[in-house]
């Protein structure tokens, strides 16, 4: 790389001290200033007829260059694929269908959603999480949901009014008519 040293003005080296950032050194920012200036439809180092050109009057005041936001440091759950390594150890009989579901979901992708998937299926037994992890797949769902437990007579699912009179029906015939009297 070509060097070039240049003598610069005690005032002028003083602004750019004010206007540089703290996460450039001085050699850096003046760099970037150029490469800036260079980039304008303008030409660097022509002066408006009138002036002197030993004189250095500058029509815009240096400002402060604001540093980029970082951005934050990737989640390694945050991709479609992930490895069936990931899996938990109480989880293992999910191993082949969790992977699956975590590339189809819907949503968002994070830590905190996978440890809140994996917390509901372990409240589950080991048919329910595979039923509710293959419906989530076939539907591209963002989220495990609890199948059904009861199924109606023909085999379908029975729907949740009917459910609950089923339940109440078994619990009242628990107290037998006579026994009311």
């Amino acid at each position: 790389m070509p060097q070039l040293n240049l003598r610069i003005p005690a005032d002028l080296l003083d602004r750019i001290d004010a206007a540089k950032p703290n996460y450039l050194d001085r050699k850096g920012f003046i760099c970037l200033l150029l490469n800036e200036q260079l980039d304008k439809p303008s030409t660097l180092g022509v002066t408006e007829p009138g002036t002197p050109s030993n004189s250095s009057s500058y029509k815009e005041e240096l400002k402060p260059i604001k540093p980029k936001p970082r951005a934050r440091k990737a989640d390694g759950f945050s991709a479609k694929a992930i490895s069936a390594d990931l899996v938990p150890d109480d989880l293992l009989d999910c191993q082949q269908l969790l992977p699956e579901f975590w590339a189809v979901k819907k949503g968002t992708r994070s830590e905190g959603v996978w440890k809140r998937v994996c917390g509901k299926l372990r409240a589950w037994t080991l048919d329910q999480r595979r039923e509710a992890l293959e419906r989530a797949i076939a539907s591209g769902w963002g989220d495990v949901f609890e199948p059904p437990s009861l199924k109606g007579a023909n085999g379908g699912y029975v729907d949740s009014i009917t459910r609950d009179r089923i339940e109440r029906d078994k619990f009242l015939a628990m107290f037998s008519s006579s026994e009311a009297a």
